[in-house]
């Protein structure tokens, strides 16, 4: 049977416009030259001139186009009714996608989604196939598309809440693998099982193809209260004493909370705090440093959700990272003492020649180009902030090697810097939306560097010379900063962002000598580590999978859950569609929801809109031929 949307069908009345416009339109005349009208009487008549309809023809193929656009918006479709025990599509593959991050272990929550799971299991039609897939911050196990509901019920039995955070667009990407993985020509169902927290959406800009139906089963509880530690950090106060500290946020739920600290696996201090709901608090314990030690910090009131309620900390002392200055004025030695990386050694002079520090000079001598070069060439690093009177004869002795050359001195006007590298490692921290601009930062005078390709421009100024590159020299590495840090040359030691900017440039040329004593769950494990405390790893052993202290090889390190995971708000399921699906394709029929129908719609919209771009191109060739004519 024939259906049209009633109101965009309205617009067919609009086909009697082109025979009204045709119906007025005055013929053309042609200027005829006639002798005088001086002796023709006048005559008092009334001239009523009957128009007539001309290019019929055209006249009809406009009207044919404005009947089949208001067809196409009508979008007319053909229901087929079905037998009630037939299915709409024939046969269907289904996948069914069970959250299993950590928020799913919410009171009740964990036990109503494997209800829900075995319901869309057991909804599944004598000879439709179905697949499998358990997701937390990635797919964490599939079970291919198939006929044996057997081996995907003893999957949803098997799965159990993980300490992973909740990446949706992950999931929904390897539901899509699994389909395309099969070129059957049938009906596609996806089944996401989950608490839709709104912590689990990402901008990665993908989105579920719309041949692909969401049923989207929420299994969230109505209102979810939760008290968290969700941060935890450590540091030396003195030699022999440590300062932990913890922020403890109430989500929702009861004021007066208990905090504990354990060292080594023994219960060490107690706090009790008072945090409003909404709001977070700071908690500091004092504790001594020997050389090595690791501990937690718990909530002792318990809450709906327990495994956000401990932090793990790990602590050793860490080498230090020896930063050497030459030929720097005094003012560059005070900035740098304020920018020094945690447990530096600030060496004023040049008085180490091995490998695995940092030097720092705002000129070169001649007789110190070549030793510098040949320090760099054996791994170390150089850091070049160029004073304005510098050198560059020598500069250039040392840079050419790098395949960095100093044309020379620009003064007079000023530059602002209009570029930064955003991914690379010392622009990394300034990232975000509110120190991503450092076009305040202006240059009364600075050297012009010219680079080959392989040199790393990591700055420019806004005429797009580079301000900072970084070059290669054997094992080691110089950058350079063609505006130095003199405060007679630029405004960067006045701005909020030199001493950041000084602290991430040193850290990165100093490299990796810090001990990393704290991970999150997910990440990758260093190889042959041993748990000594804590829920026991399991699965693949290249990542941790869950939280607690390990150690391997002599060294130690803590293991969190991310504190995303403790933010359980939510979101609907209609907005969860919204965000991360595509429109269903016209020939889909749309959401799982027409698992229920008993007819099969045949749509004809897109048979309209190829009728009507054929129809237009029509009408142009045949109104250009009628005016050429």
């Amino acid at each position: 049977m024939g259906l049209l949307a009633p109101l965009f069908a309205l617009g067919i009345a609009l086909i009697g416009l082109p025979y009204l416009i045709h119906r007025i339109r005055r013929p053309e005349r042609e200027t005829a030259r006639f002798s005088s009208l001086m002796f023709v009487p006048d005559v008092e008549r009334e001239v009523i001139e009957r128009r007539r309809v001309q290019h019929i023809l055209l006249m009809v193929l406009r009207m044919a186009m404005l009947a089949v656009l208001a067809l196409a918006f009508a979008r007319p479709f053909r229901e087929v009714i079905l037998r009630a025990d037939a299915s709409p599509w024939g046969a269907t593959d289904h996948v069914i996608a069970l959250d299993v991050s950590m928020s799913m272990a919410y009171d009740g929550v964990w036990a109503r989604a494997k209800t829900q799971a075995h319901a869309a299991l057991d909804a599944v039609a004598p000879g439709d196939r179905v697949g499998f897939v358990r997701f937390a911050h990635r797919p964490l196990g599939t079970v291919p598309i198939s006929g044996d509901v057997t081996l995907i019920r003893r999957a949803i039995d098997e799965a159990d809440a993980t300490w992973a955070h909740t990446d949706y667009a992950s999931a929904l990407q390897a539901v899509e693998h699994i389909f395309a993985a099969d070129t059957a020509q049938v009906r596609r169902v996806v089944h996401v099982i989950s608490d839709f927290q709104a912590s689990g959406l990402s901008d990665a800009g993908w989105r579920l193809p719309g041949t692909i139906a969401l049923n989207a089963v929420d299994v969230g509880g109505a209102h979810a209260s939760n008290a968290s530690i969700d941060a935890l950090a450590v540091r030396a106060i003195k030699n022999d004493a440590l300062r932990v500290r913890a922020r403890v946020r109430n989500r929702s739920g009861q004021t007066a909370l208990t905090v504990q600290l354990a060292v080594n696996g023994k219960t060490a201090k107690t706090h009790e705090v008072a945090v409003l709901p909404g709001n977070a608090t700071q908690v500091g314990f004092s504790i001594p440093a020997p050389g090595e030690t690791h501990g937690s910090v718990a909530l002792a009131t318990g809450d709906g959700l327990a495994r956000d309620d401990r932090r793990f900390f790990a602590w050793t002392a860490q080498p230090q990272h020896r930063i050497q200055v030459w030929q720097a004025a005094e003012p560059t030695r005070f900035m740098l003492k304020a920018a020094l990386p945690e447990g530096s050694d600030l060496r004023l002079d040049w008085s180490a020649r091995g490998t695995g520090a940092v030097v720092i000079a705002e000129e070169v001598t001649a007789t110190f180009a070549r030793e510098l070069a040949e320090y760099v060439e054996r791994g170390g690093s150089l850091f070049l902030p160029l004073r304005t009177d510098a050198d560059i004869a020598s500069v250039n002795a040392l840079l050419s090697r790098a395949n960095i050359r100093i044309l020379g001195l620009r003064a007079g006007g000023y530059a602002e810097l209009a570029w930064v590298k955003l991914d690379h490692d010392i622009f990394h921290p300034f990232r975000g939306a509110r120190f991503n601009d450092f076009s305040s930062v202006r240059y009364d005078n600075y050297h012009l560097i010219a680079a080959d390709s392989a040199t790393v421009v990591l700055a420019k100024y806004d005429n797009e010379m580079p301000a900072m590159v970084e070059g290669r020299l054997g094992a080691g590495r110089i950058l350079v900063w063609a505006g130095g840090m003199g405060l007679d040359r630029s405004n960067l030691a006045r701005t909020p962002r030199f001493v950041p900017l000084l602290h991430e440039t040193l850290r990165y040329l100093v490299g990796e000598q810090t001990v990393k004593t704290a991970y999150q769950v997910g990440d990758a494990a260093p190889d042959e580590t041993r748990q000594i405390a804590g829920p026991k790893a399991s699965g693949d052993p290249a990542r941790f999978h869950a939280p607690g202290i390990y150690q391997w090889d002599g060294q130690i390190a803590a293991v969190n859950v991310s504190d995303r995971e403790s933010d359980l708000t939510r979101i609907t399921p209609a907005e969860f569609e919204i965000r991360l699906c595509d429109a269903p394709a016209l020939n889909d029929g749309g959401h799982a929801t027409t698992e229920s129908r008993n007819s099969l719609p045949y749509e004809y919209g897109r048979w309209a809109i190829a009728l009507l771009f054929a129809l237009v191109l029509l009408e142009h060739g045949f109104a250009s031929r009628q005016r050429l004519s």
